[in-house]
């Protein structure tokens, strides 16, 4: 074969990949094993390759950190010794760090309804590390959208036959907080 200074462009595999909210985004991720840490930071940065994760198998250090920085995400084992104290750390701030609880096949049913009414957004089991990325998505996407909202929102389709029209300015309402007042709708 000759070559007469003709190249051919390679066809390559593109892959398309979508933006994830994860990226460019602050987690913090706290499990006594260090396995999980890192399968979970894999899977993160998969999709998320400019995430910014720590992580730590210790509590002192996992306690530091929520006292020093600031997360987007806060990901925490419930078999950990004290998760149910991270938890109150995390959730009790100032500015609150959305917090996704890892369980186990284990887990008690009672102390992750505890969780929960502490302030976890969501328990999600560990077993399933990378199903686990669509609903951490879920969670710092909503983190900031208050829940009656978005679940108004998501209800509202499959009640749009039964709603007259016009029902959303009829209900407008104002809702005042300490930055100002906001109208919601």
């Amino acid at each position: 074969m000759v070559d007469h200074g003709l190249t051919i462009p390679l066809i390559k595999e593109e892959i398309v990949m979508k933006k994830s909210i994860l990226n460019h985004k602050w987690i913090l991720l706290v499990d006594n094993e260090p396995d999980v840490l890192i399968v979970l930071e894999e899977e993160i940065l998969k999709i998320a390759p400019n995430c910014h994760i720590d992580k730590t198998t210790h509590y002192k250090n996992a306690a530091e950190r929520l006292a020093s920085f600031t997360y987007d995400l806060v990901i925490l084992d419930s078999l950990t010794g004290r998760s149910s104290d991270l938890l109150s750390r995390a959730v009790t701030r100032f500015h609150p760090f959305p917090v996704v609880i890892l369980t186990s096949r284990s887990s008690d049913q009672g102390v992750l309804k505890g969780f929960l009414k502490m302030g976890a957004q969501i328990c999600l089991p560990k077993q399933n590390s990378g199903d686990i990325i669509p609903f951490l998505e879920d969670v710092v996407r909503h983190e900031s959208f208050p829940r009656w909202k978005r679940l108004l929102e998501e209800s509202t389709g499959l009640f749009r036959s039964k709603l007259k029209s016009g029902w959303r300015e009829e209900s407008r309402f104002e809702l005042r907080s300490a930055g100002g007042t906001e109208s919601i709708s």
